[in-house]
């Protein structure tokens, strides 16, 4: 074998896509993660504007290959940081909102309201009266809500309808990251007295939206497929000219994830959205900006106690939930040394005044020292959006390279 492929069979997992291990170490788009810790300071954000635009133009690619009319809708709730919401916005995505607040954001960075869809659940009146005001397409989930909002606005408005997709995926099938059969949307068994209740508030049915969940794995092709093959076969009966398929589409969390392909998904789409002709539009937000981030932080502790060698971070789990909440380890790579070997059994825990507050159990690591820095990734999505000030510990830095 070639000393060039046996190189290329070392590299660490996540390398390639914008991370790149240059002379200063580990890098973002070319960025120095180093420099850019020493100058902002951490815990800090840093997000690549390249890596983002560079996801986005696959996503349209494989949209286009489908041969139908197509329109992406960026979810900011995923990272609503102004400069990389505004470069997304300016490479052509509008916004798909899901709060009165994120309608307003989006406003307030130039997306005109035509180009914003707002789609939630469980909405309260004030809600409702928020998003008339601002005047956005809005996709309603129940009955109740067609209701109520129709008696807010003009007879004939146009509203979107979302159906359960009636099947269970999402990464590792946890709960919390499947989208069917949960908490969200009309089941296919109720949309024709659903379509009965819009029609008696007034209200026109123009787009049946459905999302399967999040982190969309290879091996949840055929319940998508399935899912897509119910919200066609939905689109014909009620006779909608645009779909929305949602997200869900992801990145790599670990180095054993193999995510749904972009060339399979639009393969569903074409089969079963192509004999309709109808237009269809999706949500993503992971997919486009996950791997284009990073959370940086420093090592402040290095304590042996008993059996566990910890290593202790200047960021907590109100930084970054993801292994609290959703139970999904980052990677935790050195910026100064990102291909160092791995070899030091160790556990990782944040700075929170909370036993739960750790990012990693018995993981083999590089072994580090105090002082050092390090990058948690992919952190691009659900980070700094889902932060709080817990312990008084907020205000993590954002920076977009």
């Amino acid at each position: 074998m070639h000393p060039r492929d046996l190189k290329s069979l070392s590299r660490p997992w996540w390398e390639g896509d914008g991370l790149s291990i240059g002379p200063d170490g580990l890098c973002l788009d070319g960025a120095s993660l180093a420099s850019l810790a020493e100058a902002h300071g951490t815990p800090l954000y840093v997000y690549g504007r390249a890596s983002a635009l560079a996801r986005l133009a696959d996503l349209r690619a494989a949209l286009a290959s489908t041969g139908l009319e197509h329109d992406v809708y960026y979810a900011i709730k995923a990272n609503r940081h102004p400069p990389l919401v505004s470069a997304l916005v300016s490479a052509g995505a509008h916004i798909d909102a899901c709060s009165p607040r994120e309608v307003r954001l989006a406003i307030s960075l130039g997306v005109s309201p035509r180009n914003i869809s707002f789609n939630a659940g469980m909405l309260s009146d004030r809600d409702l009266d928020a998003v008339v005001k601002e005047g956005v397409h809005v996709t309603l989930d129940s009955r109740s809500v067609m209701r109520r909002y129709g008696a807010r606005v003009p007879r004939g408005t146009a509203v979107g309808l979302r159906l359960d997709p009636g099947v269970e995926t999402g990464y590792g099938h946890d709960p919390k990251l499947v989208y069917g059969n949960a908490k969200f949307g009309i089941r296919h068994e109720d949309l024709d007295d659903a379509v009965a209740v819009a029609r008696a508030a007034g209200l026109t049915i123009d787009v049946l939206h459905t999302h399967c969940g999040w982190g969309l794995q290879a091996d949840d092709h055929d319940r998508v497929d399935l899912a897509f093959a119910r919200l066609a076969a939905a689109a014909a009966r009620v006779g909608v000219a645009t779909v929305n398929v949602g997200g869900g589409l992801g990145a790599r969390q670990r180095a054993a994830d193999v995510p749904l392909a972009l060339a399979a998904w639009a393969a569903c789409l074409r089969r079963h959205f192509g004999p309709l002709g109808v237009r269809v539009i999706c949500e993503p937000g992971t997919l486009l900006v996950a791997s284009a981030g990073v959370l940086l932080a420093e090592v402040t502790t290095v304590e042996q106690k008993g059996g566990t060698l910890w290593f202790g971070l200047d960021a907590g789990h109100n930084v970054n939930m993801y292994a609290a909440h959703y139970g999904i380890p980052l990677e935790i790579v050195p910026l100064a040394r990102p291909d160092a070997v791995v070899d030091t059994l160790a556990s990782v825990a944040g700075n929170l005044n909370e036993s739960g507050d750790v990012f990693a159990r018995d993981r083999l690591l590089p072994q580090l020292a105090e002082g050092d820095r390090v990058a948690l990734l992919p952190a691009g999505a659900y980070g700094a959006t889902m932060s709080s000030d817990h312990c008084l510990r907020g205000g993590v830095r954002e920076v977009l390279v």
